[in-house]
Order: structure tokens, then C-alpha cells, then sequence
């Protein structure tokens, strides 16, 4: 009875604020019987008050309420100390206070890309972005390593800060997050309101351009990586052996015999996925994925995303399932390929499709097409190795860089090896002639192979 309570008082007072207000600046376009209030234009920046501020620049674009920034030591506009952000390795992971976004990197939901898109397009074309804390410090979340807080960014052919937080509220591109409880709660408060009485993008049932909502398209792991910009954000099946795992995410590839190529793509399920899930997507066993695409911009690379499986449900079209399972069904590749073709070759790549049979042919890169797939590169000579030395997680990462008997170079890069609890560094692989298996990988355009396990490069020479 309680619940029905406050449901029908929160309705009564939704109710009574639909009223005519003055329209805001136009730059979205409220429904409802509201004229649209811009709610960000009437909040200034007080850079008097007592909240520590810190002019930053975008270093990685996650979603729509989660960016990191790297610090401006250069900036007037600086509260800035080294050691204030040690904890998150020397740069700022910001969680957006106030507003919880449809989510887009891992699971796939409805307005989520669009919301990424919408603060990627803010930040990217401001000429200054200022972030906030809620009070007089910096403020880390339950993770650990987020901060949350407010973000000022001043647009190109503007003189006054917005405040992003709230607008991404005000246009209905997230809901709350325990929004009226902090610095601008009241403000955050209305522009909620005016979003559900205007029935704007998550409150409404409007059509979402970057969200499938259709049937998935079956197609091979061969298809979808020479098409895979065309599926992001579609609901797709596929169907491969899964070879490996990083983090939270295992790889899966499938041989094609006309090419004579092996294609694969990584596979998302997030930290906490259920146990059946985990029995179906183990090393080994041929599996059949059904996800979203999405584009993961942090690393430059597609994966699958959104993956379930109910084993009290088996008839669920949406369930990941084992093709074929048990020890040694499957195996990953680790197919030799030489340095050439994976930096530079290129393949052509051809497809039947259609009730007209129509051919397609592909002039496709090589690097290209075997990204996320398991190879082996024989007699590297390594000629100089980078360390990872950032204060992170990653600190003892090391890139190898190499060239190969045609003179060919490419970067081998490793995860942190331990040798007997002992950090593995530099001198163990410098000068020396090894062989690799790992998975080919794109780094800022470049293609190199990513080793996670010590074994799988061997020292010859």
C-alpha cells in the first residue's frame, strides 16, 4: 500500500508541473504540453564556490555517463595534484553524477548508443571541458576508480559553460541516479520531470535509430567480420570455437575453407556472468553465439555483446548455446602467418548471397579479417622492448618490438608475466630470436599480436 501511495502521489505532482513554461533555446524539440525550458542555459558555472575544479581533455570515450579525461597541467582552471588521482592511475575515470544512461558497451539497451553518441558529439567539438566534484574533494564511487562528478563543457561558439550532466537528463537520454541528493539536485530534479512529461527518448516508445530491435541475422564469423560496420547495434548468431579468454571476454574463430583463413571476433559477458554461460562459453567448445554488435571505441575494435543463456529455458531463440562440447572438440588455430601479411597483405575475399546468388568480391586486408583470431608467427628478432610504467594494473605490459627475417617489423605485446612471483622484464626477450602465438590485435591502426600467456612465446635464439 505504500508503494501504491507514493506512486500516485509522484504522478499527482508529475501532473501538476505540466504547465506552459518559456521555450529554452530550441536546440532539441520537446512533445507533451510543456514548452521546453533549457534548464542548462539557466546553471552557471560558480568557479568561486568551494568544489574542486580541474580543466581536462578527453582520453577515452566509454559510453553516455562514463569518459575518462587526462588532467590540463597547463589550465588556470586547475585544482590538479598528482596524488589526488593516483588511484585511478594518474588520469580521471568520471562517472556522471545524477544521470544513469542506457548502457552500450557491455549489455545493449535501447537509447544507449544514441546517449554515447550524444556526449561524444559535446565533448569532441568543445573548446574547454571543466570537470566538478559534488563537494569540497574528490569523490571515488563503490568501484574504486571512478570519480563522480559534474561536466562543464563551453561549445565552440559559446562563452558560458553546460553543464552536461544535466542535459543529458533534460533531453531524455538517461534517468535518475540519485539525482536530488547532490549539489544541483533541484535543477536535475526538473529537468527530469520536463523529460517524462515531454515523453523524450527513454521515456517514451519512440523508434531508436542505433538500437536493433528486429530479428538476428544468422550469418558466419567470415560475414560478419568483412561486414561488421553494417551489424553495430544489430542482433546477430554466430557460430565458432572459443579459443581463449581475456578479462571478461572469450575469443571465438571459425575456419573458412575457400579463403583458408580463420575469422573471429571477441565475445563480451561482462564480470559476473552465470554459471550456465560460463559452462558454455569454456575453452574448447564449439559454441553459437547470439548478441549485438557494438563497437568498443577504447580499443578500436567490434565485439559481441548483451550474451545469455537460461538452461530452465532451452527454448529461449536469445540462449548462447554448445554446438559441440567435451575435451578436445575444438581448439584454437594458431594458424603460422608471416609479419608481412598480417601488417600489410591483403586477400580477395568473395560472397555468394541473396535469392539471385549475386557475387561479391573483397580486396580485404589480411590484418583486417584475422583480428580476434589466434596465429603463429615464427623467428621475430626482437630489437627493442617497451614497458608499461603508469602506476596501473598494466605496469610491466611490455610491447616487443620485432622484425622479421624480410625486415618487416610488428609489435608483440604481452600481458604482465610472472616467472615464479617475479615480474618478467625487458632483458628476458631483448636482442633474442622467438617464436609467438597470440591474437592479432589493432592499435591505434596498426596491427600487432597480443600474447597473454608466457608460454606461448618461445625463446630460439
Amino acid at each position: 500500500m505504500k508503494s501504491i501511495f507514493k506512486t500516485c502521489i509522484t504522478m499527482l505532482c508529475s501532473a501538476l508541473l505540466v504547465v506552459p513554461v518559456l521555450a529554452g533555446c530550441g536546440e532539441e524539440e520537446g512533445g507533451g504540453e510543456t514548452e521546453f525550458i533549457d534548464y542548462v542555459a539557466n546553471l552557471k558555472l560558480d568557479m568561486s564556490s568551494d568544489t574542486k575544479k580541474q580543466e581536462v581533455t578527453v582520453r577515452n570515450y566509454i559510453d553516455g555517463d562514463t569518459t575518462h579525461f587526462d588532467p590540463k597541467t597547463n589550465s588556470t582552471i586547475t585544482s590538479y595534484n598528482a596524488a589526488d588521482f593516483a588511484e585511478t592511475y594518474g588520469y580521471i575515470k568520471a562517472r556522471y553524477l545524477a544521470v544513469n544512461t542506457p548502457e552500450s558497451t557491455g549489455d545493449v539497451e535501447k537509447w544507449g548508443k544514441t546517449a554515447s553518441n550524444f556526449t561524444h558529439e559535446k565533448l569532441e567539438s568543445a573548446k574547454s571541458i571543466i570537470v566538478e566534484s559534488d563537494n569540497n574533494k574528490w569523490n571515488i564511487d563503490s568501484t574504486g576508480e571512478r570519480y563522480t562528478l559534474w561536466i562543464w563543457y563551453m561549445p565552440q561558439d559559446g562563452t558560458d559553460y553546460r553543464n552536461l550532466n544535466i542535459e543529458l537528463l533534460q533531453y531524455g537520454y538517461g534517468r535518475a541516479q540519485s539525482s536530488k541528493d547532490n549539489r544541483y539536485g533541484d535543477i536535475a530534479m526538473d529537468a527530469i520531470v520536463q523529460a517524462q512529461n515531454s515523453r523524450l527518448r527513454v521515456y517514451s516508445n519512440d523508434v531508436d535509430e542505433n538500437f536493433y530491435e528486429g530479428e538476428a541475422f544468422n550469418m558466419t564469423l567470415k560475414k560478419l567480420r568483412c561486414h561488421l560496420q553494417d551489424y553495430v547495434q544489430k542482433t546477430v548468431r554466430v557460430e565458432g570455437v572459443v579459443t581463449t579468454q581475456m578479462g571478461e571476454s572469450v575469443y571465438i574463430e571459425d575456419y573458412d575453407e575457400e579463403t583458408g583463413l580463420y575469422f573471429g571476433i571477441s565475445v563480451y559477458y561482462g564480470y559476473t556472468p552465470g554459471a550456465d554461460l560460463r559452462s558454455v562459453l569454456k575453452i574448447g567448445n564449439r559454441v553459437s553465439v547470439h548478441g549485438t554488435v557494438t563497437y568498443f571505441e577504447t580499443g578500436d575494435s567490434y565485439q559481441i555483446s548483451g550474451v545469455t543463456c537460461n538452461s530452465f529455458h532451452p527454448e529461449f531463440t536469445t540462449n548462447t548455446v554448445i554446438v559441440e562440447g567435451g575435451e578436445g572438440t575444438g581448439e584454437a588455430s594458431f594458424a603460422e602467418h608471416t609479419a608481412k601479411e598480417i601488417t600489410s597483405g591483403t586477400k580477395e575475399i568473395r560472397f555468394i548471397s541473396g535469392e539471385e546468388e549475386e557475387e561479391e568480391v573483397l580486396n580485404f586486408k589480411i590484418g583486417e579479417a584475422l583480428l580476434d583470431t589466434t596465429v603463429s608467427l615464427k623467428n621475430l628478432v626482437v630489437e627493442s622492448v617497451s614497458t608499461t610504467s603508469n602506476g596501473g594494473e598494466n605496469d610491466g605490459a611490455m610491447s616487443l618490438h620485432c622484425v622479421a627475417g624480410d625486415g618487416t617489423k610488428i609489435t608483440v605485446r604481452t600481458t604482465v608475466f610472472k616467472e615464479d612471483g617475479v615480474l618478467v622484464k625487458k632483458d628476458k626477450y631483448e636482442g633474442k630470436t622467438i617464436n609467438v602465438k597470440g591474437i592479432v590485435e589493432k592499435y591505434y591502426g596498426n596491427y600487432q599480436v597480443k600474447v597473454h600467456l608466457m608460454d606461448f612465446i618461445e625463446i630460439v635464439g
